[in-house]
């Protein structure tokens, strides 16, 4: 079987290296407080598209139990050479049939809707992690957000006419991604059309980042004491209304009813 866009890329790509960085750390800090926010002691997590393991490494060192589910077999390669005693498998987001019903306090799933286009697969792995949570728990739902693809990757690299005279970006500025690409971008509208469409009530929802991906290099260039207190930022103003949508990625917490 010849391999996924998604597997080509994170056979070279390391996420746990990303989430390592400077801004990689802004995105795992912010995260990281917010869960922290809900968590109770002896819930049981499951957190589905674990990538190499930041995440489930982290609770677990907390003492929380935690399966992790991820489809990239070098992710799950990476992820147990670091975290050996993991209980990791490999699957696909939108089909668990392994992972009994209300099985989960609280469903991470922080990842695979970045690779999921148009609402029909990303409602597959919505109502699939609606499935798997128990009734009032939570989901925890990232996504990639399109005005940070729009300046990042289309007016700063000077694209941007290419790909709307192409439809790649309509005339509202909204990037209409193929299926045989690695990411779909959406806005907040898109994701209230989603919860309404998988049946899920919203928490809350935070920008995890901010302008941490437009910072790299002044993140780099910060003194420690800077950083820490960039991050101390991030956290205050992650559920700023005004400016959520405008980081790279944005978190939805919602609740199974």
């Amino acid at each position: 079987m010849p391999l996924s866009n998604i597997e080509k890329h994170y056979n070279k790509h390391n996420e746990h290296r990303r989430l390592g960085q400077r801004h990689g750390i802004v995105e795992f800090e912010t995260t990281m407080h917010h869960l922290h926010r809900f968590l109770k002691p002896g819930q049981q997590i499951l957190d589905i598209g674990a990538g190499t393991g930041r995440y489930t490494s982290a609770l677990m060192a907390e003492g929380y139990s935690v399966k992790a589910v991820e489809l990239v077999r070098r992710n799950i390669e990476l992820f147990l050479k670091h975290e050996p005693a993991a209980d990791v498998v490999q699957g696909d987001a939108r089909n668990m049939p392994f992972i009994p019903t209300a099985s989960a306090d609280v469903t991470l799933l922080l990842g695979p809707l970045y690779h999921l286009f148009g609402d029909e697969e990303k409602l597959k792995a919505l109502r699939e992690a609606k499935r798997i949570t128990k009734p009032g728990g939570l989901i925890f739902v990232a996504y990639l957000m399109n005005e940070y693809s729009i300046l990042s990757y289309c007016f700063d690299e000077d694209r941007i006419n290419d790909l709307m005279e192409r439809g790649v970006v309509d005339k509202d500025f909204h990037i209409q991604a193929q299926a045989d690409e690695l990411y779909d971008y959406i806005r907040l509208e898109d994701i209230d059309r989603l919860n309404a469409a998988a049946g899920l009530e919203r928490v809350t929802i935070f920008s995890p980042d901010g302008a941490a991906d437009y910072m790299r290099t002044r993140l780099n260039r910060m003194s420690d004491d800077t950083f820490a207190r960039f991050i101390e930022y991030q956290k205050c103003i992650s559920e700023r209304h005004d400016l959520i949508g405008a980081g790279s990625h944005t978190v939805d917490v919602v609740r199974c009813p």
